[in-house]
């Protein structure tokens, strides 16, 4: 992949290493579907769905002691505990620690969420059996393409500074300080997490004012738009083959 020029990619590119630092899903979405990252809208997501024409789905309450930033810090340091084991590529415990990873990230990732946000209004016009085949075909995109980044030994440390809660909505800021080939880089990050089903999930990550929700959502109705829903779907199991 070409990598861009422009300082804020340029710094973007040597920390796309752990899922929990940036997620892979800008880079992903320009490696799958050829996307140019769009800047954030600024503001609240449910206000940007609304305008969208859709309502997100609503959190629970999260109980009382309840931090989205402990649970970000417990999810980081699995992965970081998972990345010391360097297995052999072709060891059957190479296998086990992909399936780990797996599992971590569906731990902390809301792929339905993601999904329907990113989907915005097309989701409304979908049945449920389309909706559950992209949540899967989004879920195996975004896993395969985290395992292909960290066959490595990531170098980063991930600083958590702060959260915020409204009722079953969070907000958690933390800054990447990463280095690559000799360089270092500190990336300020902001995570965005529902209280779902007893936890706190990211449906969201702005990193260098790049929102991986808002590029999906840019990319996906471009192509749905012009195209349609079951084009895009084969466009996605078409870079899923590739990554097999």
């Amino acid at each position: 992949m070409k990598l861009d020029s422009s300082p804020t990619k340029r710094r973007r590119s040597l920390v796309f290493v752990p899922l929990l630092a940036c997620l892979g899903l800008a880079l992903a979405s320009r490696a799958a579907w050829a996307a140019t990252p769009k800047k954030a809208v600024k503001g609240s997501p449910v206000k940007a769905e609304a305008a969208e024409g859709k309502e997100p789905a609503g959190p629970s309450t999260p109980p009382p002691g309840s931090s989205p930033m402990a649970d970000l810090k417990k999810s980081n340091a699995a992965l970081k505990k998972l990345f010391q084991k360097q297995p052999p590529s072709w060891s059957p415990e190479q296998d086990a620690k992909r399936s780990e990873m797996r599992k971590i990230v569906s731990g902390f990732l809301d792929f339905e969420e993601l999904a329907h946000r990113a989907l915005a209004r097309h989701w409304e016009g979908l049945n449920p059996k389309q909706r559950e085949e992209f949540v899967g075909v989004l879920r195996d995109l975004i896993e395969r393409n985290y395992v292909k980044q960290v066959n490595g030994q990531p170098n980063y440390e991930l600083r958590f500074r702060k959260e915020a809660i409204t009722d079953g909505e969070a907000t958690v800021e933390a800054t990447l300080d990463a280095s690559r080939n000799d360089k270092k880089v500190a990336v300020e990050m902001v995570y965005k997490l529902l209280f779902k089903s007893g936890h706190w999930l990211v449906y969201d990550v702005i990193t260098d004012e790049q929102s991986m929700l808002e590029n999906y959502r840019a990319e996906f109705n471009k192509i749905i738009t012009k195209e349609s829903f079951d084009a895009l779907l084969k466009r996605m199991k078409k870079r899923l083959e590739k990554a097999d």
